[in-house]
C-alpha cells in the first residue's frame, strides 16, 4: 500500500522538476518554460481602441539622436487626431522639459508643449526639492538641461567649466568645501567637455553620506543614430558611484516606480488604458509594467527579439513591433 506522503510526490510534478534539474542543472529548462511569460504579440486595432493615452519614451522611440525615426512625427498627429494624449517621458537629462519640447518641434512633432514633456533632470530637481528642501546647490556633472531645471526650484547648479585634469586638482589643492558650499550631488548624462575634474569632484563630494547623491538614469548605452551604442548616464553614475563606495540614494529616471506615480498622479492616468512604448527592456518596459501600464517595444533603437527572449516577466512587453509609426495603419478614423 503507498502511503499517502509517496502518493502526493508522485502526482506533483516536484520530482518532474527535480529530476530535469539534476539533467540541466544550470538552466533549469524545464521550469522556465513554465514560468515563462507569454509571448509578446503585434499590436492591432483593438489596441488602440483599449487606450486613452501613450506615455513615449524619446530617443530610440521618437528619434535617433538629431534625427526624427521615419514615419513618427505622422504617426502622432494621427493619433492624436483620434483624441489619444501623448506624453513623452525620457531617461535623458540632458534636456529640460522646454528643451525636450523645443527639439521635437524641430524634428516635426506638432503641438508639443513642456507640459507634454518629462526628462529624468526635471524629476532629479523635483525629488531634491521636495526631499531635502533646504539645499540650495548642487554639484552635478550634466548639461544644461540638468541645470535650468535645478535653477527652477531655487537650487544653484555647480561645476560647470570643471573640465580639468588630474593634474589641476593637485595644482588646485582640491578639497571638500563642505555642506554649506556643496549641498547635494547629482550624476546625470554630460557628452561634451567630460574629464577627470568633474567625475573625479563629483566623486569626493559624494563620499560625504550627509549628501544627499541622486542619479538621473540607469541607461547603460544610448542609441546616437550610429551603428553601435554608446555609454550614457548610468556609466558615469556607476564611476562617480564605484569611486564614493557609496550607492545612489535613490535613480530618478525610469524604471523608477516613484515617477510612475508622479505621472499617474500628475496627469490623471488610468493605468490599464496606458501604453508605455520604449526601447528599452530594462528602464521603459520595466516600468511600464511596474506601474500596471500596457507595453510594447519598439525595435528601432536598443533592445532586440534576443533581449525579449531571455527577458523575465518583469522586462517583458505586452506588444512588440519594428518601429511607432507601423501605428498608423492600425488607427480606423
Amino acid at each position: 500500500m503507498f502511503s499517502l506522503k509517496f502518493l502526493r510526490r508522485l502526482l506533483s510534478l516536484e520530482p518532474l522538476f527535480h529530476f530535469l534539474e539534476r539533467m540541466t542543472p544550470r538552466s533549469s529548462v524545464f521550469r522556465r518554460l513554465i514560468t515563462a511569460p507569454p509571448a509578446p504579440r503585434k499590436p492591432t486595432p483593438t489596441l488602440i481602441s483599449s487606450i486613452d493615452t501613450l506615455v513615449l519614451d524619446c530617443d530610440g522611440v521618437c528619434y535617433a539622436h538629431a534625427d526624427a525615426i521615419p514615419g513618427v512625427p505622422e504617426c502622432i498627429s494621427r493619433l492624436k487626431s483620434i483624441g489619444k494624449r501623448i506624453i513623452f517621458v525620457t531617461n535623458s537629462s540632458r534636456n529640460s522639459r522646454v528643451s525636450l519640447a523645443e527639439k521635437l518641434g524641430k524634428l516635426g512633432f506638432e503641438n508639443v508643449s513642456s507640459e507634454d514633456c518629462m526628462t529624468s533632470a526635471s524629476a532629479a530637481a523635483a525629488y531634491l526639492s521636495k526631499h531635502h528642501p533646504h539645499v540650495k546647490s548642487a554639484y552635478f556633472v550634466g548639461e544644461m538641461g540638468l541645470y535650468d531645471e535645478l535653477a527652477l526650484r531655487g537650487i544653484k547648479g555647480l561645476g560647470i567649466g570643471d573640465d580639468g585634469g588630474y593634474n589641476k586638482m593637485i595644482t588646485d589643492k582640491f578639497h571638500d568645501e563642505g555642506l554649506d558650499t556643496i549641498g547635494a550631488v547629482i550624476v546625470g548624462m554630460q557628452v561634451e567637455n567630460l574629464g577627470y575634474e568633474r567625475l573625479g569632484k563629483a566623486s569626493v563630494y559624494a563620499r560625504n553620506r550627509d549628501r544627499p547623491f541622486i542619479g538621473t538614469n540607469p541607461d547603460q548605452v544610448t542609441p546616437a543614430g550610429i551603428d553601435v551604442l554608446l555609454p550614457a548616464a548610468g556609466a558615469q553614475l556607476a564611476y562617480v558611484s564605484y569611486a564614493a563606495e557609496r550607492e545612489p540614494d535613490v535613480v530618478v529616471g525610469k524604471p523608477s516606480n516613484d515617477l510612475a506615480n508622479v505621472i499617474i498622479d500628475l496627469y490623471g492616468l488610468n493605468p490599464s488604458r496606458t501604453l508605455m512604448v520604449g526601447d528599452r527592456l530594462n528602464t521603459d518596459v520595466k516600468f511600464g509594467n511596474t506601474a500596471g501600464f500596457q507595453t510594447m517595444l519598439v525595435l528601432s533603437g536598443c533592445h532586440g527579439w534576443q533581449d525579449v527572449e531571455h527577458a523575465d516577466r518583469d522586462h517583458t512587453p505586452n506588444y512588440i513591433t519594428n518601429s511607432l509609426a507601423n501605428l498608423s495603419s492600425l488607427i480606423i478614423s
